[in-house]
């Protein structure tokens, strides 16, 4: 059980870290470490996603009534899981097989919640296993093997941006509710000042 007040700093302090490891990610760049610790920002995300949840009304309600995360305690030490969450909360579109363009998350969610399940769980497997290969040496099942400094990565660089932007969207998300009920909240501030460099760059800017 959490009171809400050591949520928020519990929410907080995820989030920080997960600045904290992108702003990392982006000085190794393009190192194939960095590729690894972007999914592990994700993560910390993930995990700050079911804090989130369980605990939003009652930040900007003012309920201290003490709350239990049940995902921390099931699903911690679950990559993948923490991977889902993640990307369901910072995907917009979703590829749907037979659509030649992507779909707003939230039809998708709403008319083919099967679909939306298998695309995040592809998207999070993806994910996890491009946190190994940039850590790893792997030997495949035919005999060939994977070696972290000679893997193509031409999207790092926007992985990068969009994982801070992902941070900062779930902040500003934050300020709005906050301001709407009229609720007064801890401060963000430390963790968007981190994100400051990272997010300069653009999401296309860097090979």
């Amino acid at each position: 059980m959490l009171t809400p007040t050591t949520a928020r700093a519990f929410w907080l302090a995820l989030l920080e870290n997960a600045a904290r490891i992108i702003v990392d990610a982006d000085a190794l760049f393009p190192s194939p470490r960095s590729q690894s610790l972007i999914v592990l920002a994700q993560e910390e995300v993930g995990k700050a996603v079911w804090v989130y949840k369980s605990f939003q009304d009652a930040w900007y309600h003012g309920d201290e009534t003490p709350l239990e995360v049940p995902e921390l305690s099931k699903k911690a030490a679950n990559h993948l899981a923490k991977l889902i969450e993640a990307a369901d909360f910072g995907t917009l579109l979703v590829e749907v097989p037979g659509n030649t363009e992507a779909v707003e998350i939230e039809l998708v969610k709403t008319h083919a919640p099967e679909v939306l399940d298998a695309y995040l769980k592809r998207l999070a497997k993806e994910d996890n296993e491009a946190k190994m290969s940039g850590f790893y040496v792997d030997l495949r099942a035919d005999g060939s093997f994977t070696v972290p400094h000679t893997i193509e990565r031409p999207l790092l660089r926007s992985q990068i941006w969009e994982t801070a932007d992902m941070i900062q969207w779930f902040l500003s998300e934050d300020h709005l509710l906050a301001s709407m009920t009229g609720n007064p909240v801890s401060s963000t501030k430390e963790v968007e000042s981190l994100l400051i460099a990272v997010l300069a760059h653009g999401p296309g800017d860097g090979l």
